[in-house]
Protein backbone atom coordinates (compact mmCIF):
# COMPACT_ATOMS: atom_id res chain seq x y z
CA UNK A 1 0.00 0.00 0.00
CA UNK A 2 1.33 3.78 -0.62
CA UNK A 3 1.63 5.37 2.36
CA UNK A 4 4.63 7.41 2.19
CA UNK A 5 4.44 10.76 2.13
CA UNK A 6 5.18 12.07 -1.40
CA UNK A 7 4.82 15.61 -3.20
CA UNK A 8 3.13 16.21 -6.43
CA UNK A 9 4.93 17.27 -10.11
CA UNK A 10 3.34 19.74 -11.83
CA UNK A 11 2.87 18.78 -15.37
CA UNK A 12 1.60 21.87 -18.25
CA UNK A 13 -1.07 21.24 -20.04
CA UNK A 14 -0.87 22.23 -24.25
CA UNK A 15 -3.25 24.47 -25.43
CA UNK A 16 -4.17 23.00 -28.41
CA UNK A 17 -3.45 19.17 -29.00
CA UNK A 18 -3.44 17.86 -32.87
CA UNK A 19 -4.52 15.00 -34.39
CA UNK A 20 -3.84 13.96 -38.10
CA UNK A 21 -4.88 10.92 -40.43
CA UNK A 22 -3.74 10.06 -43.87
CA UNK A 23 -5.91 7.93 -46.43
CA UNK A 24 -3.73 7.32 -49.69
CA UNK A 25 -5.28 8.59 -52.24
CA UNK A 26 -5.73 11.37 -54.83
CA UNK A 27 -8.95 13.10 -54.70
CA UNK A 28 -9.93 16.89 -54.20
CA UNK A 29 -11.01 18.24 -51.31
CA UNK A 30 -14.81 18.63 -52.43
CA UNK A 31 -15.52 15.33 -53.13
CA UNK A 32 -13.60 13.40 -49.98
CA UNK A 33 -15.79 15.86 -48.21
CA UNK A 34 -18.72 15.02 -49.83
CA UNK A 35 -18.20 11.35 -49.43
CA UNK A 36 -16.80 11.36 -45.88
CA UNK A 37 -20.03 12.50 -44.93
CA UNK A 38 -21.88 9.93 -46.35
CA UNK A 39 -19.48 7.59 -45.01
CA UNK A 40 -19.84 8.64 -41.68
CA UNK A 41 -23.86 7.39 -41.57
CA UNK A 42 -22.69 3.95 -42.46
CA UNK A 43 -19.86 3.10 -40.43
CA UNK A 44 -20.00 5.55 -37.21
CA UNK A 45 -22.10 5.27 -34.24
CA UNK A 46 -23.16 8.27 -32.34
CA UNK A 47 -22.49 10.40 -30.42
CA UNK A 48 -19.02 10.47 -32.76
CA UNK A 49 -21.04 10.53 -36.30
CA UNK A 50 -22.88 13.92 -35.38
CA UNK A 51 -20.23 15.75 -33.98
CA UNK A 52 -18.02 14.45 -36.77
CA UNK A 53 -20.54 15.42 -39.63
CA UNK A 54 -21.18 19.17 -37.71
CA UNK A 55 -16.98 19.68 -37.78
CA UNK A 56 -16.32 18.18 -40.87
CA UNK A 57 -14.56 20.65 -43.47
CA UNK A 58 -14.40 23.44 -40.74
CA UNK A 59 -11.64 24.81 -39.07
CA UNK A 60 -12.24 22.41 -36.45
CA UNK A 61 -11.72 19.39 -38.95
CA UNK A 62 -9.85 19.98 -42.03
CA UNK A 63 -9.81 17.87 -44.94
CA UNK A 64 -6.85 18.51 -47.36
CA UNK A 65 -5.60 16.96 -50.29
CA UNK A 66 -1.66 16.95 -50.14
CA UNK A 67 2.17 15.10 -50.67
CA UNK A 68 3.44 12.83 -48.33
CA UNK A 69 5.89 10.15 -47.54
CA UNK A 70 9.10 9.50 -49.61
CA UNK A 71 8.69 9.10 -52.32
CA UNK A 72 6.16 11.45 -52.45
CA UNK A 73 2.13 9.73 -52.57
CA UNK A 74 -1.33 11.97 -52.86
CA UNK A 75 -3.21 11.40 -49.59
CA UNK A 76 -6.06 13.09 -48.03
CA UNK A 77 -5.36 14.44 -44.79
CA UNK A 78 -7.75 14.73 -41.88
CA UNK A 79 -6.37 16.98 -39.44
CA UNK A 80 -8.02 18.64 -36.24
CA UNK A 81 -6.44 21.40 -33.55
CA UNK A 82 -8.20 21.71 -31.00
CA UNK A 83 -8.22 22.31 -26.75
CA UNK A 84 -8.29 19.74 -24.77
CA UNK A 85 -11.42 18.28 -23.65
CA UNK A 86 -12.04 15.18 -20.88
CA UNK A 87 -12.79 12.98 -24.01
CA UNK A 88 -10.31 13.00 -26.29
CA UNK A 89 -12.20 14.68 -29.15
CA UNK A 90 -10.02 15.99 -31.26
CA UNK A 91 -8.84 12.36 -31.61
CA UNK A 92 -11.99 11.02 -31.87
CA UNK A 93 -13.79 13.00 -34.86
CA UNK A 94 -10.20 12.91 -36.74
CA UNK A 95 -9.80 8.73 -36.64
CA UNK A 96 -13.82 8.74 -37.41
CA UNK A 97 -13.52 10.68 -40.56
CA UNK A 98 -10.37 9.21 -42.03
CA UNK A 99 -11.77 5.66 -41.18
CA UNK A 100 -15.07 5.92 -42.79
CA UNK A 101 -13.93 7.75 -45.73
CA UNK A 102 -11.34 4.70 -45.65
CA UNK A 103 -13.94 1.89 -45.40
CA UNK A 104 -15.80 3.99 -48.42
CA UNK A 105 -12.77 3.19 -50.60
CA UNK A 106 -11.40 0.02 -48.88
CA UNK A 107 -8.23 1.83 -48.57
CA UNK A 108 -5.95 2.11 -45.07
CA UNK A 109 -5.31 4.65 -42.82
CA UNK A 110 -2.33 6.03 -41.59
CA UNK A 111 -2.30 7.32 -37.90
CA UNK A 112 0.38 10.19 -38.61
CA UNK A 113 0.99 10.33 -34.46
CA UNK A 114 2.09 6.78 -34.43
CA UNK A 115 3.87 6.94 -37.86
CA UNK A 116 0.71 2.88 -38.22
CA UNK A 117 -1.29 1.75 -41.30
CA UNK A 118 -4.65 0.98 -39.79
CA UNK A 119 -7.39 -1.03 -41.58
CA UNK A 120 -10.32 0.68 -41.74
CA UNK A 121 -12.17 -1.55 -39.88
CA UNK A 122 -9.31 -1.90 -36.72
CA UNK A 123 -10.17 2.64 -36.69
CA UNK A 124 -13.50 2.51 -36.35
CA UNK A 125 -13.37 -0.38 -33.72
CA UNK A 126 -11.51 1.78 -31.37
CA UNK A 127 -14.32 4.44 -31.43
CA UNK A 128 -17.13 5.11 -28.77
CA UNK A 129 -19.95 3.33 -29.74
CA UNK A 130 -18.43 0.69 -31.54
CA UNK A 131 -19.61 -3.06 -31.30
CA UNK A 132 -16.37 -3.91 -29.68
CA UNK A 133 -16.63 -1.45 -26.93
CA UNK A 134 -20.03 -1.50 -26.04
CA UNK A 135 -19.44 -3.29 -22.43
CA UNK A 136 -16.09 -1.00 -21.97
CA UNK A 137 -17.07 2.11 -19.89
CA UNK A 138 -17.15 5.09 -21.96
CA UNK A 139 -16.71 3.08 -24.96
CA UNK A 140 -13.06 3.69 -24.44
CA UNK A 141 -9.69 2.02 -23.84
CA UNK A 142 -6.33 3.04 -23.56
CA UNK A 143 -4.77 0.53 -24.61
CA UNK A 144 -6.30 0.80 -28.27
CA UNK A 145 -4.71 4.47 -28.32
CA UNK A 146 -1.33 4.23 -26.35
CA UNK A 147 1.73 1.78 -27.92
CA UNK A 148 4.57 0.59 -25.67
CA UNK A 149 8.16 0.33 -27.11
CA UNK A 150 10.98 -1.39 -26.34
CA UNK A 151 14.95 0.05 -26.58
CA UNK A 152 16.94 -2.88 -25.64
CA UNK A 153 15.74 -3.02 -21.83
CA UNK A 154 13.75 0.42 -22.05
CA UNK A 155 10.14 0.31 -21.92
CA UNK A 156 8.48 3.68 -22.98
CA UNK A 157 4.86 4.45 -24.24
CA UNK A 158 3.71 6.12 -27.30
CA UNK A 159 0.90 7.77 -27.26
CA UNK A 160 -0.03 9.86 -24.25
CA UNK A 161 1.24 12.68 -26.22
CA UNK A 162 -2.03 12.52 -27.98
CA UNK A 163 -3.97 13.59 -24.62
CA UNK A 164 -1.88 16.24 -23.57
CA UNK A 165 0.71 13.73 -20.95
CA UNK A 166 4.13 13.40 -21.11
CA UNK A 167 5.58 9.87 -22.43
CA UNK A 168 6.00 7.06 -20.09
CA UNK A 169 9.49 6.04 -19.51
CA UNK A 170 11.11 2.64 -17.89
CA UNK A 171 14.62 1.47 -17.63
CA UNK A 172 15.99 -1.50 -16.53
CA UNK A 173 13.27 -4.10 -17.41
CA UNK A 174 14.42 -7.39 -17.90
CA UNK A 175 13.39 -8.88 -21.25
CA UNK A 176 11.03 -11.83 -19.70
CA UNK A 177 9.55 -9.08 -17.55
CA UNK A 178 8.86 -6.79 -21.00
CA UNK A 179 4.74 -7.93 -21.53
CA UNK A 180 3.82 -7.31 -17.67
CA UNK A 181 5.25 -3.83 -17.60
CA UNK A 182 3.49 -2.82 -20.79
CA UNK A 183 0.37 -3.73 -19.06
CA UNK A 184 2.03 -1.89 -16.10
CA UNK A 185 2.78 1.26 -17.73
CA UNK A 186 -0.31 1.29 -20.09
CA UNK A 187 -2.48 1.30 -16.80
CA UNK A 188 -0.31 3.86 -15.17
CA UNK A 189 -1.22 5.92 -18.21
CA UNK A 190 -5.00 5.42 -17.75
CA UNK A 191 -4.47 6.63 -13.88
CA UNK A 192 -2.50 9.59 -15.33
CA UNK A 193 -5.01 10.55 -17.80
CA UNK A 194 -8.04 9.95 -16.01
CA UNK A 195 -5.82 12.83 -13.36
CA UNK A 196 -5.60 15.24 -16.11
CA UNK A 197 -9.26 14.74 -17.14
CA UNK A 198 -10.54 15.35 -13.61
CA UNK A 199 -9.08 18.74 -14.16
CA UNK A 200 -10.73 19.61 -17.50
CA UNK A 201 -14.10 18.64 -16.42
CA UNK A 202 -13.44 21.74 -14.05
CA UNK A 203 -12.69 24.08 -17.27
CA UNK A 204 -9.51 24.88 -18.99
CA UNK A 205 -6.51 23.72 -17.34
CA UNK A 206 -2.82 25.15 -17.45
CA UNK A 207 -1.28 22.28 -15.26
CA UNK A 208 -2.29 18.76 -13.82
CA UNK A 209 -1.21 17.96 -10.30
CA UNK A 210 0.20 14.17 -10.23
CA UNK A 211 1.53 12.73 -7.30
CA UNK A 212 5.23 11.47 -7.25
CA UNK A 213 4.57 8.31 -5.68
CA UNK A 214 1.51 6.64 -7.03
CA UNK A 215 -0.27 3.00 -7.61
CA UNK A 216 -0.93 0.91 -10.27
CA UNK A 217 -4.04 -0.87 -9.49
CA UNK A 218 -5.93 -3.52 -10.41
CA UNK A 219 -8.67 -1.35 -11.69
CA UNK A 220 -6.03 0.79 -13.62
CA UNK A 221 -5.38 -1.90 -15.13
CA UNK A 222 -9.04 -2.86 -16.41
CA UNK A 223 -10.07 0.09 -17.04
CA UNK A 224 -7.18 0.59 -19.57
CA UNK A 225 -7.87 -2.79 -21.10
CA UNK A 226 -11.51 -2.84 -20.95
CA UNK A 227 -11.65 -5.76 -18.58
CA UNK A 228 -13.95 -5.66 -15.83
CA UNK A 229 -11.15 -6.11 -12.61
CA UNK A 230 -11.48 -5.91 -9.05
CA UNK A 231 -8.48 -5.05 -6.84
CA UNK A 232 -6.25 -7.80 -6.29
CA UNK A 233 -3.69 -6.90 -3.27
CA UNK A 234 -1.98 -3.84 -2.66
CA UNK A 235 -1.63 -1.69 -5.83
CA UNK A 236 1.97 -1.72 -7.54
CA UNK A 237 3.75 1.48 -6.44
CA UNK A 238 5.71 3.81 -8.40
CA UNK A 239 7.45 6.58 -8.27
CA UNK A 240 7.88 9.20 -11.13
CA UNK A 241 10.11 12.30 -11.79
CA UNK A 242 10.11 14.61 -14.60
CA UNK A 243 12.98 14.16 -16.90
CA UNK A 244 12.49 17.22 -19.25
CA UNK A 245 13.58 17.52 -22.81
CA UNK A 246 17.50 18.50 -23.47
CA UNK A 247 16.86 19.51 -27.73
CA UNK A 248 14.42 20.13 -29.53
CA UNK A 249 14.02 16.71 -30.95
CA UNK A 250 13.12 15.11 -27.80
CA UNK A 251 9.91 15.36 -25.86
CA UNK A 252 9.71 15.66 -22.39
CA UNK A 253 8.55 12.37 -20.85
CA UNK A 254 8.10 11.11 -17.16
CA UNK A 255 10.67 8.51 -15.60
CA UNK A 256 8.96 5.50 -13.97
CA UNK A 257 10.89 3.99 -11.01
CA UNK A 258 9.48 1.19 -8.90
CA UNK A 259 9.36 2.22 -5.43
CA UNK A 260 9.79 -1.08 -3.73
CA UNK A 261 12.54 -4.14 -4.05
CA UNK A 262 12.09 -4.83 -8.22
CA UNK A 263 12.02 -8.54 -7.44
CA UNK A 264 8.92 -7.76 -5.37
CA UNK A 265 7.00 -5.25 -7.59
CA UNK A 266 7.72 -7.68 -10.65
CA UNK A 267 5.62 -10.39 -8.35
CA UNK A 268 2.75 -8.11 -7.37
CA UNK A 269 2.49 -7.25 -10.91
CA UNK A 270 2.19 -10.75 -11.94
CA UNK A 271 -0.76 -10.80 -9.54
CA UNK A 272 -2.30 -7.78 -10.75
CA UNK A 273 -1.80 -8.19 -14.56
CA UNK A 274 -2.27 -11.88 -15.33
CA UNK A 275 -6.52 -11.34 -15.00
CA UNK A 276 -6.27 -8.47 -16.84
CA UNK A 277 -5.07 -10.05 -19.92
CA UNK A 278 -6.36 -13.59 -19.55
CA UNK A 279 -2.74 -15.04 -19.04
CA UNK A 280 -1.68 -13.43 -22.62
CA UNK A 281 0.10 -10.44 -22.25
CA UNK A 282 0.64 -7.55 -24.81
CA UNK A 283 4.00 -7.62 -26.74
CA UNK A 284 6.11 -3.89 -25.73
CA UNK A 285 6.61 -2.88 -29.68
CA UNK A 286 11.22 -2.94 -30.94
CA UNK A 287 11.68 0.17 -31.88
CA UNK A 288 12.84 0.80 -35.23
CA UNK A 289 16.50 2.78 -34.25
CA UNK A 290 17.32 0.05 -31.85
CA UNK A 291 16.09 -2.96 -34.50
CA UNK A 292 18.42 -0.99 -36.78
CA UNK A 293 21.35 -1.04 -34.46
CA UNK A 294 20.85 -4.60 -33.77
CA UNK A 295 20.71 -5.36 -37.87
CA UNK A 296 24.23 -3.38 -38.11
CA UNK A 297 25.64 -5.20 -35.44
CA UNK A 298 24.49 -8.40 -37.19
CA UNK A 299 25.86 -7.37 -39.89
CA UNK A 300 29.39 -5.96 -39.24
CA UNK A 301 32.31 -8.65 -39.74
CA UNK A 302 33.95 -10.13 -36.55
CA UNK A 303 36.44 -8.84 -34.85
CA UNK A 304 39.67 -11.15 -35.43
CA UNK A 305 40.81 -12.72 -31.90
CA UNK A 306 44.56 -12.42 -30.94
Amino acid sequence: MVTAMTEDLVLPVPEMLPAMYLVPVSMSRERAIELTGAALARHVAEPVRGLTRGLLGTPALVVTPRLAGIPSQEVIAFAALNPPRPGPVHEWVTRAAAAAFAAELRLPVIDAFARQALTAAEALGTLPGAPRLSAVDGGFRLADWVQVREDEQSLTTHGLGRFGLPELRLDDVPPELHPWWTVALTALGYRLLELLRRELRRGAAAFVQVPELIGIRGTDIGSAYGRPLAEAGDPVPVRLSLDPSVTDRLESHLAVDPAEHRLTINSRLLAQAVPATGGAAPRARRSRRAAAARRRDAAAPARPTE
